[in-house]
This record gives C-alpha cells, sequence and structure tokens, in this order.
C-alpha cells in the first residue's frame, strides 16, 4: 500500500486562491493592457495602487528574518520609473494600506505570496509590452522587467518558505486568509482604476 502524501501548504494556498486569481487574470487581460499607451498607463496605474498599499511588506520585521534579500525584492522604484519615463503623474492614492510591520507573520506571508507571484506572470506580460509598445527593462517596462534571471529562484524560495515555516493551524488559516484578502484588495483597485 502507497501513502498518498497531502498537498504541500503552497499547493493548498493556491488552490484557496485560484478563483480569485483567476478572475483577475481575465479581466486585466480583457482591458487590452498593451493596445495603446493610454491603456498601458492605466494598467502600470492598478499596479501602483497596489504595491504602494503593500509597501510595507518589505520592511516587515519578521518576514525578513525569514527572508534575507526581503527590501531587494521591491519594484516600487521600478514602477515610478515607468511613470517617469512615460512622462506621466503618478497616480494619487486614496486609502490607508491593510498590511503593516505590525500584520501578524502568517497574514503578511499570504499577502507577500501574492505580490511575489505576480512577478512571474510579470515576465509573460513584459514579453508582451516589448512586442505591442516597443517598451523593455531600459524604458517604461522596467516593472514588468523586474529582475530578469533572479525571478524564478525568489519565486522557489517564497515557496519553499511557506512549506516550511512551522505554522499553527490558526496561522496556515490566517496566511490562505492574507492571500485572499490581498487578491481582493487588488480587486478593489481594478474597480478603481477601470471605473
Amino acid at each position: 500500500m502507497t501513502a498518498v502524501s497531502a498537498p504541500s501548504r503552497a499547493l493548498k494556498l493556491r488552490q484557496h486562491t485560484a478563483d480569485l486569481h483567476d478572475n483577475i487574470d481575465k479581466s486585466i487581460m480583457e482591458k487590452d493592457p498593451f493596445a495603446s499607451v493610454d491603456n498601458y498607463v492605466q494598467f502600470l496605474s492598478l499596479q501602483y495602487h497596489f504595491l504602494k498599499d503593500v509597501a510595507a511588506l518589505y520592511e516587515h520585521s519578521e518576514l525578513s528574518e525569514h527572508i534575507d534579500d526581503l527590501v531587494a525584492r521591491r519594484r516600487l522604484s521600478l514602477l515610478e520609473q515607468d511613470f517617469i519615463d512615460l512622462r506621466r503623474k503618478l497616480p494619487t492614492i486614496t486609502l490607508n494600506p491593510l498590511v503593516d510591520n505590525t500584520t501578524d507573520l502568517a497574514t503578511a506571508l499570504g499577502w507577500l505570496y501574492v505580490v511575489e507571484g505576480s512577478k512571474v506572470g510579470a515576465a509573460m506580460l513584459g514579453k508582451q509590452v516589448q512586442v505591442r509598445l516597443q517598451y523593455n527593462g531600459d524604458f517604461a517596462a522596467r516593472y514588468l522587467a523586474g529582475p530578469g534571471a533572479g525571478r524564478g529562484s525568489a519565486w522557489r524560495h517564497l515557496v519553499q518558505l511557506i512549506d516550511n515555516i512551522e505554522l499553527s493551524d490558526k496561522q496556515e488559516q490566517a496566511l490562505i486568509n492574507g492571500a485572499r484578502q490581498a487578491f481582493s484588495r487588488f480587486q478593489l483597485y481594478q474597480a478603481h482604476v477601470y471605473s
């Protein structure tokens, strides 16, 4: 008789957020973000609202104990440079962030899972923006180009952390809730930017 191993925590997290993730992916692509410069700026505005909202994650003291390159993973400055390249003003932030340095570790890790996971999709979007608008990692698509080669290993490191960190049942639920909150928050910004 063979033992059936339980799915990894990261896989369970993915399963518990798949509905929100799929909905976001579809709705972003329906807006055809690379059809024009204006569409692209709207897309960047959405990213900006969300990244400003989660900026505190990259200074979160408990997360930084587990992720030594946490500060280096930030992409907000790349996004701000894209706005400068395009000679557009940064969007005005109207909502207070939901996460800060006092957010519990498991919830913060759930949020970080969503933010860092978006980098994986950004690689594909970066190729599209290069083909359709001729922007790249040197001009107007720095945010999507991101760190380049290190993206995959940084993601694998985070997934390993999620799978291996010691969490109670309550914390496991907080991890899932945090990720779902992050996706829901992104949807709120989608509704705002595309209203």
